[in-house]
């Protein structure tokens, strides 16, 4: 009997011949430009249908735009992947300044993949895959602007975190071309250094080694509904146009569903959910190049699944962060020294600098950070999803959260349900299931493809020598816990995700969790040397062509819909 899938993927294979074909056409030739991207043929002025990446003289750079996405994630498991060639490779990252090439653990070691990743996969695995859409011309023409929500919260008012790494970007060069913009806001005690207000939210520019004053007109905002953040961007992206965008989220963070940031003129509950974030991002108008997190226990699927349509890359990490959490001044300085800084070379120098930073300390801190390729978060969904459904009596039987203890900079939602009383919180708390831990630790079938996915999106990977058991990106299970789950299914909805998973998710609301239902990584995290060994040697078309008679949730996705934007 055919496979389900094999009349799309007959027809995917003949569309994309096409496609190629148009990539090598001649600037004065007819244009193909039958896909849904809305962009204009610079060749021909024909109206392209869809990705600019299908021809080369389609008129690709959505940097330095405003423009409104027409969301196509629709639920990240609405799709079903079906094979396409592989397309001409990207670019070369620029190479790293020497500067930042000074050793790391060896727990940091960087993943063998990244944005050459997609030039490596059998052609099986390019479908559901996207090359990224800020291009810049590497011509020392490009410019930048970094945009900095800095919600000082009690981070500042009791520690001047903030203001630590505000100092720290002054200390980097300037460039011409380079803005970095930064809102003040959500603090009732700010340090009097810059003169920053504790009684308004302000907008600054870092300029010539101190900050500047540019709109003093807002008024107290409110950190924690979406308007204050589209705000920031629109105004940014208006007062300040460039090539390429990088938006930094400051402040603490609470993972998934309880979402980012706390405002000290807010309630302890409150915060940005990533539903919010995401219509924000939708009402912003900017495409970001790179969208980080300063913050605690953001990176996860499912926030990378959340932005996927306003980015090319993630900043993220899994764990707590310690209070002082990022540094600034090496990447700020890297990026004013080129504004067409590779995302790539210039996360790295980040992370290694911060984790360098970490390891310096003497407070028992730890620090993961890890750099996600969105290109690949459909591709990635769709193999955790079946991991999850195939193994699903494994994931019930013990519970997979990680047990690490919070740091200063975890948020205090959870203050307001009783768990600060009694002892810090703990990743268990917020239900942090790391998703290569997993895979590697259940015998399966599906784990292969979610560990090659996995290790496609992973960029790179920084953390300090006491994070061994975390690798980078984690999954939500809301185990034993109503309340949390309750909170997850709104969050979850809004957001885009498949009814059918949020529904299976519920699952794991009956499990009794004690102590001893804990699965222990202790063993498992001994034999993990980082993500250069993690073997990714899958034959992606078994995967891509199982048999699909019995219905697993993609049975009825139509591949049109999905590659014209459905």
């Amino acid at each position: 009997m055919p496979h389900p899938h094999a009349k799309t993927a007959l027809i995917a294979a003949v569309l994309a011949v096409v496609l190629l074909a148009g990539a090598v056409a001649s600037a004065g030739s007819a244009c193909i430009a039958p896909l849904g991207c809305g962009l204009a043929c610079s060749a021909c002025g024909a109206a392209c249908g869809g990705c600019a990446d299908a021809c080369e003289s389609i008129t690709s750079d959505w940097s330095g735009t405003l423009y409104t996405p027409e969301p196509f994630w629709d639920g990240p498991g609405s799709i079903r992947t079906t094979p396409l060639p592989t397309f001409a490779p990207a670019p070369a990252a620029t190479p790293v300044p020497e500067a930042a090439e000074a050793p790391v653990p060896e727990a940091t070691e960087a993943p063998e993949t990244g944005s050459d990743a997609l030039d490596n996969l059998q052609p099986a695995a390019i479908a559901g895959v996207r090359r990224p859409h800020v291009q810049l011309r590497n011509d020392g023409t490009d410019t930048a602007t970094v945009l900095v929500l800095m919600n000082g919260s009690d981070l500042e008012s009791q520690y001047q975190e903030a203001t630590a790494d505000i100092t720290e970007m002054l200390r980097a060069r300037d460039s011409e071309r380079v803005n970095i913009l930064i809102e003040t806001v959500g603090t009732k005690n700010w340090s009097a250094r810059y003169g920053i207000s504790s009684r308004r939210a302000q907008r600054w520019l870092v300029q010539n080694g101190s900050l500047r004053l540019v709109d003093d007109s807002l008024g107290q905002l409110d950190t924690t509904v979406p308007e204050t953040l589209s705000d920031f961007i629109r105004w940014g992206a208006e007062n300040y146009p460039a090539d390429r965008y990088l938006l930094i989220l400051w402040d603490h963070g609470a993972g998934p569903v309880y979402g980012f940031g706390y405002d000290e003129f807010q309630p302890y509950s409150s915060s940005l959910t990533i539903d919010e974030i995401r219509l924000a991002l939708q009402n912003g108008g900017v495409y970001f190049d790179l969208i980080g997190m300063d913050s605690c226990l953001m990176a996860s699927l499912e926030v990378c699944c959340a932005l996927y349509d306003y980015c090319d890359y993630t900043l993220l990490s899994e764990d707590f962060e310690p209070g002082y959490g990022w540094s600034y001044t090496g990447w700020v300085d890297a990026l004013n020294r080129d504004p067409a800084i590779g995302t790539p070379a210039l996360a790295k120098i980040l992370i290694d600098d911060s984790v360098r930073h970490c390891e310096a300390q003497a407070d028992g801190e730890g620090l993961t950070l890890a750099l996600t390729d969105q290109a690949y978060m459909k591709l990635l969904y769709t193999a955790w999803v079946e991991f999850a459904y195939a193994n699903e009596e494994a994931l019930l039987n013990q519970n997979y959260s990680q047990l690490r203890q919070a740091s200063d900079r975890a948020h205090p939602r959870l203050r307001s349900i009783g768990d600060w009383f009694s002892q810090d919180p703990t990743l268990d708390d917020y239900y942090v299931t790391d998703i290569l831990s997993v895979a590697q630790n259940i015998d399966s079938d599906a784990s292969s493809a979610l560990i090659a996915a996995l290790k496609t999106a992973m960029v790179y990977y920084g953390a300090t020598s006491n994070e061994t058991t975390l690798t980078g990106l984690s999954v939500t299970l809301p185990y034993g816990d109503r309340e949390f789950y309750n909170e997850l299914k709104r969050v979850f909805r809004n957001a885009g995700f498949d009814t059918d998973y949020i529904l299976w998710l519920e699952r794991f609301t009956e499990v009794a969790t004690t102590q001893d239902s804990f699965f222990d990584f202790g063993s498992w995290s001994d034999l993990w040397q980082g993500w250069g060994g993690t073997d990714s040697g899958f034959d992606w078309s078994d995967w891509f062509y199982e048999d699909d008679s019995e219905d697993d949730g993609w049975s009825g996705d139509d591949f049109f819909s999905w590659l014209f934007g459905g």
